[in-house]
């Protein structure tokens, strides 16, 4: 069997329906979403090798039936493959998607990938390189198989950094920019990446 190695976006979250959400590590599932993700994983015939999730609540919740569905699938919880928090978290507690919109403007027209906006935010040349180590570390492991639960923005880097491997962060910044920012990566929508 061909190695596979899909990563999925968490289903709908508080954030994504558009309520105020006061970090982004505490962005837990709405109704809907839990549906999502009880239907994603009903679309599933057969039983990964493993199933890995951020450490974001939301991905879990996502991934959490499949892995009931799967009980003998090895599960895990990878550092390192959370959304990009280009925002400080500070500045935008207790926020909406709406009200952060000056701030994002902001940011994504000064297009520096090595600026980060405060404590707990990270740069866009930070991101691309976990996005870079994600791509290696499930390529290196030994199962066939391997579903990632994980989310929108870093899913978008990822399929920038495979159409345009040797690319400098200022490159991928602006191609990640004019992609939308992985604004139509939807929720529980698949990438393959290998």
């Amino acid at each position: 069997m061909q190695k596979q190695i899909i990563l999925i976006r968490h289903a709908e979250s508080i954030g994504n329906a558009g309520q105020r959400t006061t970090n982004p590590a505490g962005n837990h599932l709405t109704e809907n979403g839990r549906a999502q993700a009880s239907l994603f994983a009903g679309s599933i015939n057969e039983a990964p090798d493993l199933i890995a999730w951020s450490s974001y609540p939301r991905t879990k919740e996502t991934a959490r039936p499949l892995a009931e569905k799967f009980p003998d699938t090895p599960a895990e919880e990878w550092p390192d493959i959370q959304e990009f928090t280009y925002l400080s978290p500070k500045k935008c507690f207790n926020t909406t998607a709406e009200e952060r919109r000056p701030m994002v403007i902001s940011y994504w027209n000064n297009m520096d990938p090595e600026y980060r906006d405060g404590d707990g935010a990270e740069s866009f040349a930070d991101m691309i390189a976990r996005a870079r180590k994600l791509i290696k570390k499930a390529r290196e492991r030994s199962e066939r198989k391997i579903m990632i639960f994980t989310h929108g923005q870093f899913m978008e880097a990822i399929r920038i950094i495979l159409k345009h491997p040797d690319a400098e962060a200022s490159e991928l910044m602006k191609l990640f920019n004019d992609n939308e920012r992985g604004k139509t990566v939807r929720n529980c929508e698949t990438l393959e990446i290998a």
